[in-house]
């Protein structure tokens, strides 16, 4: 075989995996999207308090945060698995949900909302340490096409739940969900079965060591913890743009779910842009005046006026919410070793659930005591302080191949 027909293979076996992993990434995101939308429907079916319709959200994402560490391990530890680990993630969710729309009492709703969470921890470190592996040269460009399938997602799960809602019922939305996830899980199996995934490490004797060096990491854990902080903003709009227009402005769910979805319009454009500006001019750059934008644009959410006002502030909010969170990925790759990058993603995905999540029912305590729009300012202060703490760390620059090393302390 010529060196032209193994370039070719090379190409083709990227681009497939490419495709379906942000493929994979996106039908994840449609349905925590649709689920936005489908949660002002369970408060006023089941007549739930703002902390309680937030603590949904935190249990999802708290469950989904500490379970994403041990998925990391078995990622880098078992990463020949990465295919059936990705297809079980995919048939979860779907089975998460349908036990959701499957009964009416609160407290089994979290359990299968757990569920859920459990899914989608299941999906990131496998999936994202694959890219990173295969695309060192072009780090925060294949972390963002990722992100930016997660975005589409987002778009896409507001519509499709608001326009199903105006004729079934909450849950019987929530059980057909199944019939998606089955199917999907399908073809992920048949397109990745037998390809390789990230590199991983070949014993638990190996792991230990490299993890150590994670750990003694300085730059990196505040990067990690940064990354949780900046996630509690994206939790509380994301959590309450949804009910602040369906109990405030009395929208219908559909209405509800085009406001939604425009709120993520932008970030499929923005997603790649971003990712493109950090691997040139550095991470750092990227997100500080990004964020900073972002927590402005959420204060001025508290104030925007019905209409043009509202619907501009939320266009300008999509740009940002979801693309930090790739560039944070591609940050503590930047100082991991390659062995372990299903464990490096496992950490920033367990600090932005875990921490993120507390921004849910924190805001909705919030809400309860004073009003919806407070959940708002909450969010920006959040956000822009964190963008000042990270202005002061001495991030590693862009490396163009991935150190053989965990670097920082």
């Amino acid at each position: 075989m010529d060196q032209n027909t193994v370039d070719q293979d090379l190409t083709k076996g990227r681009t497939l995996l490419t495709t379906t992993v942000v493929s994979g990434h996106g039908l994840k995101h449609l349905y925590q999207a649709a689920f936005s939308i489908v949660l002002p429907e369970i408060k006023g079916g089941l007549g739930l308090s703002n902390a309680a319709a937030g603590a949904l959200v935190t249990s999802r994402e708290l469950s989904s945060g500490l379970i994403t560490l041990p998925a990391g391990f078995v990622a880098d530890r078992f990463s020949s698995w990465w295919s059936s680990i990705l297809t079980v993630s995919v048939l979860l969710l779907g089975l998460g949900y349908f036990l959701a729309g499957s009964v009416n009492t609160y407290w089994v709703i979290v359990l299968a909302i757990i569920v859920t969470g459990l899914a989608t921890s299941m999906w990131h470190p496998a999936a994202i340490a694959s890219l990173s592996s295969r695309f060192p040269r072009k780090r925060g460009l294949a972390i963002s096409l990722h992100g930016g399938g997660g975005s589409v997602g987002e778009v896409l799960g507001p519509l499709i739940a608001g326009g199903l809602l105006l004729i079934l019922a909450w849950p019987d939305l929530l059980r057909i969900s199944l019939l998606p996830a089955i199917v999907a899980s399908g073809l992920v199996w048949g397109a990745l079965r037998g390809m390789k995934g990230q590199e991983g490490v070949s014993s638990v004797r190996d792991y230990f060591p490299a993890l150590k060096g994670l750990l003694a990491s300085r730059i990196l854990m505040a990067v990690v913890l940064l990354s949780g902080t900046r996630s509690m903003s994206h939790q509380i709009m994301a959590t309450f743009v949804p009910i602040y227009l369906r109990e405030d402005l009395n929208y219908s769910p559909f209405i509800v779910g085009l406001y939604v979805s425009l709120m993520q319009v932008a970030g499929i454009a923005t997603h790649p842009v971003m990712g493109i500006l950090s691997d040139r001019f550095g991470r750092k750059a990227a997100l500080v005046p990004g964020m900073i934008a972002f927590g402005l644009l959420c204060i001025a959410f508290a104030f925007a006026a019905p209409g043009v006002q509202l619907t501009l502030t939320l266009l300008a909010i999509g740009a940002f919410i979801f693309t930090f969170h790739s560039i944070f990925l591609a940050a503590a790759l930047d100082i991991a070793a390659p062995e372990v990058h299903g464990t490096t993603v496992a950490m920033v995905y367990a600090s932005s659930q875990a921490i993120g999540s507390l921004g849910s029912v924190t805001a909705g305590i919030l809400a309860d005591a004073y009003s919806i729009e407070t959940t708002f300012i909450y969010a920006g202060i959040v956000v822009i302080v964190s963008a000042l703490f990270l202005t002061a760390l001495r991030l590693p620059r862009v490396r163009p191949v991935a150190a053989a090393g965990t670097t920082g302390s």
